[in-house]
């Protein structure tokens, strides 16, 4: 048996909430150790402070012996807090061990969007820490991007895929896509290069091919098949690794691709899988096994017929990666003129929205070459339409981080004074309430006006307001005979079941996830229970039919898919 001489055993809450107070409980046993006095101390950082003396305290045990120690935890501010525990004689042994001690808020992070004008030589903008006033200062995080289209600041658009918490297969590939460019973009910001990214996408990688089933196809949430158009975005974002030198599978890649091409060969409803056709096409032409003869067909005989700008757009780029100069410019400048088109009238199993498809089509669109000449009109227009929406989804963000790449290329003439020091170009730039200091001055020294677009992220100082877009949600409580309980009143090792009823506003098709935060102090005693089998004991709840289910530490997570 390998061991300590002297063991600690700690027990201690899974999480905490700030403002909470909960006891740390160590149980010390002697094994092997001599007997005699020990120092215990609890070293503890300013996100959980332990009440116990900056000296330590002595705890005296005998060979063989055993002590219990409690001490009391206060959390302060949201973060990920660390004890360190440490029991020591003069003479040896010495014992230490340090324990996490996650403090969650009972909220989510919320992020606040300013856009501020500099005016053409000489205006200036002073970010200090009153931006984030309204936030709890340890969780607030401020970012500014200063361009000429504020709808595309990279700093947020990266902070808000990067905090998003579940992983499915759209939601992994849509998260890792981007920084495939990162650094190409990042530094063009001015945020420099993030060390990690490659490990990041790579691991994305890992996660999208472990759900391929033997098709080729990919599951959302494990191997599978989900439809063509997933397929084709994770394919997609598989080619684009390995065309940035990232370890991509043969097997999983060629066995992805003949997916997409046996797909194309059965389902060629145009009126009905149009978008998800033409994208297939372009990921094949991206790897050069699309059919020549058929883009052109599509594209001269048969482009009206899909229904959306987007799809329009995939077949032009597919054709212009196969250097059919005239046909791809033809067929974007068709695209280009139906992107304010209505996005209704169809059905979508895509994740489109008009300004994931107009972010994706200038993405494609600034990847043509030579540039094409709608390109500065799509700029501003993709960053009106981010500008408008108060909320944005992971495909959203992804597409707009790669349109990203058309404004930096077109930034000459923008020149900026930040605290003193010179910018030629966009300036993007994250601070925290500790590294904004006395505070950053950023003054507009070009002929030109530009847009500073600041974004605060952080847990709200004052709870929110009930509210909701889309969805009414209602949380009920219950004992383990279906009576309704007040959750205030349980004692300590009591069990009751929580219901949660989420009821749509509309009929659409949908993906929904259902993410509920756990007070802390409580735990999902029975994750099981959402197994039809093992509800026989409880008659009275309705059964659902979940696509994933997760049960973490600090909160329950599932996702439904919905059918209109």
């Amino acid at each position: 048996i390998v061991r300590d001489p002297v063991v600690v055993t700690a027990s201690l809450p899974r999480f905490m909430a700030p403002g909470d107070k909960a006891m740390l409980r160590l149980d010390i046993a002697n094994t092997d150790g001599p007997a005699g006095d020990y120092q215990l101390s609890v070293d503890s950082q300013g996100l959980v402070a332990a009440d116990i003396p900056v000296s330590g305290m002595t705890v005296a045990l005998a060979k063989g012996g055993k002590k219990a120690v409690s001490v009391m935890l206060s959390a302060n501010e949201p973060g990920n807090g660390k004890l360190t525990v440490r029991l020591a004689r003069a003479a040896g042994p010495v014992v230490e061990q340090v324990l996490d001690v996650p403090v969650r808020a009972p909220v989510l992070p919320v992020s606040e969007r300013k856009i501020v004008t500099l005016a053409a030589n000489g205006g200036s903008i002073m970010l200090d820490r009153d931006f984030m006033a309204s936030f709890m200062p340890a969780s607030a995080t401020l970012s500014v991007g200063v361009s000429r289209a504020a709808g595309l600041d990279v700093p947020s658009l990266l902070y808000a895929l990067d905090r998003y918490p579940y992983g499915c297969a759209e939601q992994t590939t849509s998260r890792a896509l981007p920084l495939l460019y990162l650094s190409e973009v990042a530094t063009a910001a001015g945020l420099g290069d993030d060390a990690e990214i490659k490990k990041r996408v790579q691991g994305a990688i890992r996660r999208v091919s472990g759900f391929q089933a033997a098709s080729g196809s990919f599951g959302m949430w494990g191997p599978g098949s989900d439809n063509l158009w997933l397929d084709s975005y994770v394919t997609d974002f598989l080619t684009r690794a390995r065309e940035k030198g990232f370890a991509v599978s043969d097997e999983v890649l060629t066995l992805a691709l003949d997916n997409l091409q046996n797909s194309l060969s059965y389902d060629d409803n145009i009126s009905t899988k149009g978008n998800e056709i033409a994208y297939a096409l372009y990921v094949l032409a991206r790897n050069r096994r699309a059919p020549i003869g058929d883009l052109r067909y599509y594209v001269d005989a048969k482009l009206a017929e899909f229904s959306s700008p987007l799809a329009k757009a995939q077949l032009a780029a597919s054709l212009g990666l196969y250097g059919e100069k005239a046909r791809s410019e033809k067929a974007f400048a068709i695209a280009y003129s139906a992107v304010t088109a209505s996005a209704s009238g169809y059905q979508r199993d895509d994740y489109g929205t008009p300004l994931r498809d107009r972010a994706a089509i200038l993405a494609l669109a600034a990847e043509a070459r030579p540039g094409l000449s709608f390109v500065p009109d799509m700029v501003r227009a993709v960053s009106r339409a981010r500008l408008a929406r108060t909320y944005t989804s992971t495909q959203e963000n992804a597409w707009l981080l790669l349109a990203a790449r058309a404004l930096y290329a077109s930034q000459n003439g923008i020149t900026l004074n930040v605290n003193g020091a010179l910018f030629k170009g966009n300036y993007a730039g994250r601070f925290n309430a500790d590294t904004i200091g006395a505070g950053v001055q950023i003054s507009n020294t070009s002929p030109v006006s530009v847009d500073a677009a600041v974004t605060v992220t952080g847990i709200p100082a004052k709870p929110l307001p009930a509210g909701g877009n889309g969805f009414e949600i209602s949380r009920t409580y219950y004992n383990l005979k279906g009576e309704a309980i007040d959750p205030s009143m349980v004692a300590q090792n009591e069990r009751f079941v929580v219901v949660l009823k989420v009821t749509e506003l509309n009929s659409w098709n949908s993906r929904v996830v259902v993410s509920d935060l756990l007070p802390a102090g409580f735990e999902i005693a029975n994750p099981s229970l959402l197994s039809s089998a093992n509800m026989s004991n409880f008659t009275w709840l309705d059964k659902t039919s979940v696509a994933h289910s997760e049960f973490r530490n600090d909160r329950f997570v599932a996702a439904l898919n919905r059918s209109s």
